[in-house]
């Protein structure tokens, strides 16, 4: 199962903070959908599905959320990124689109379990996480396209892993 992580870097480099109140433009929400119906799902963290669940915007997918200590009415709930790929591929997807947050998607890269990036450079600037892997790993990414995303100012970079 290819697995791909889509996420979105402040143009100084830096992962956006939720707790800055920054959301994402509907351009880039749009294009997040259209990659998440393409895969049939979407994988996340506690703290993003409790940030952007509003009982539509998953509607139709197969919704995994990685959580310890949590459990929802309406996704699936799994404790570590491994479990999450396993539940995926036990119902016939053939990708995994994960979405974040920093933290998930660290951990993600650090077990080396993402194939694709879909990252998008959106147009300011702010403090925020990074996005890399916790082990200090370099990880080479091969360019397979890039694009602006509904003429947003957004940039929207896709790479291959290794």
């Amino acid at each position: 199962m290819k697995t791909i992580l889509y996420s979105a870097l402040t143009a100084n480099g830096n992962y956006g903070d939720s707790e800055t109140g920054q959301l994402p433009k509907q351009e880039e929400l749009n294009n997040l959908d259209k990659h998440a119906k393409e895969a049939g799902n979407i994988v996340m963290g506690r703290k993003t599905y409790e940030i952007f669940n509003d009982g539509e915007i998953f509607s139709g997918l197969d919704v995994v959320v990685v959580s310890s200590n949590k459990t929802f009415e309406d996704a699936k709930v799994v404790e570590s990124p491994g479990e999450a790929l396993k539940y995926l591929k036990l119902k016939g997807y053939n990708n995994a689109f994960i979405i974040g947050g920093v933290t998930l998607a660290n951990v993600f890269l650090t077990e080396n379990l993402i194939d694709e990036l879909y990252i998008n450079i959106v147009p300011y600037i702010e403090t925020g996480l990074k996005l890399e892997p916790t082990d200090g790993k370099f990880l080479n990414l091969e360019l397979l396209g890039h694009q602006e995303i509904q003429n947003s100012g957004i940039v929207q970079l896709h790479y291959k892993v290794g």
